[in-house]
């Protein structure tokens, strides 16, 4: 949906929107909105308070542990409080980790770790709200709404939601990570969670380390992660900030990396890249697979652009990808 991005366009949208929820919930006892504080479920959250009232809405999030970023706590519990809705914090680490172990997969996170989480705790009749859009592999691929399931911002792409957020004056609260993902640092760890305390350890302490640097720099940025990659046996760290900061930032931030001793290589990614990626069968022979991998999923975690040799697997473990190995393009 391309919809104008003018005052009277966007007091439809919301209009429009605000009723189709109403519509919506009314065929369940509850309503409940998946809620990571990021800008997609934030919208979500005030558009079902419109709809609904406040009272009548339960905000719900789905605790990774230490791979929800530090930030993103804190923006979460400051928009509960100023939304004023009753908040759920439910456990999802062991599941998130679970589903890592067979290679990275955020639709299954979606529906494994988080939204059976919600539907197992709140039970039959409950509507789930979600931020789903056509920014994200689930707007792309999946349903807007799915037995108890409604993802309201679904036609909807980023620029639609950000004009639709400053038009409702919806306060919107970024880790800095990304403009269009953020909220779990695992989405960095670009190969399988074969030991959480190594792995994930590595993908949590880099880009804590690395948001952290920058923010008290004040450095604004576009994007900035620490995309983990290598052998199992080892975590070669990709540094990605866009715009590329100056030289006393960069070498401070390199140093700081390499200081880490879950990371054995940091590689700034200052120039274009190849990525050598194992994939299992399923996708080493479906060329669509290939390229909704390399260009919807490992692309926008990069600063400059990435080529990826596909090679198959032999781990019968991997259940999606993992790239083994990282080549400088001169």
């Amino acid at each position: 949906m391309n919809v104008p991005l003018e005052k009277p366009a966007l007091s439809v949208l919301a209009r429009a929107i605000v009723e189709e929820i109403r519509e919506v919930a009314s065929c369940f006892r509850q309503t409940v909105v998946a809620f990571s504080g990021g800008m997609d479920s934030t919208v979500t959250l005030f558009l079902a308070c419109e709809a609904l009232g406040r009272r009548n809405v339960v905000s719900c999030t789905v605790d990774w542990g230490p791979y929800l970023p530090r930030k993103a706590r804190e923006n979460i519990c400051f928009l509960v409080e100023y939304f004023g809705v009753e908040h759920v914090v439910l456990p999802g680490q062991s599941v998130l980790e679970e589903v890592a172990r067979g290679g990275p997969s955020c639709n299954l996170c979606t529906k494994k770790a988080k939204l059976a989480r919600i539907r197992e705790y709140f039970g039959e009749g409950s509507l789930i709200l979600g931020g789903a859009n056509k920014s994200d592999s689930w707007g792309n691929r999946g349903v807007k709404f799915l037995r108890d399931t409604f993802s309201p911002l679904f036609d909807l792409g980023k620029e639609e939601i950000a004009a639709l957020a400053a038009f409702l004056d919806i306060p919107i609260r970024r880790v800095g990570e990304h403009a269009v993902r953020e909220g779990c640092f695992l989405k960095h760890l670009l190969k399988p969670l074969a030991s959480p305390s190594f792995h994930g350890q590595a993908v949590v302490e880099a880009n804590e380390l690395l948001l952290g640097m920058l923010d008290e720099a004040g450095y604004a940025r576009d994007l900035a992660n620490v995309a983990v990659v290598g052998p199992l046996r080892e975590n070669i760290a990709l540094v990605n900030v866009s715009p590329l900061p100056g030289e006393p930032l960069r070498t401070r931030i390199l140093e700081g990396l390499s200081a880490l001793p879950s990371l054995s290589r940091v590689v700034l990614v200052d120039g274009p890249l190849r990525l050598v990626v194992r994939v299992n069968p399923g996708i080493y022979h479906n060329e669509l697979s290939q390229f909704w991998l390399a260009r919807g999923r490992i692309q926008p975690e990069f600063a400059f652009p990435v080529q990826c040799v596909f090679l198959p697997s032999t781990n019968r473990r991997l259940r999606t990808f993992h790239v083994v190995d990282v080549i400088k393009e001169r």
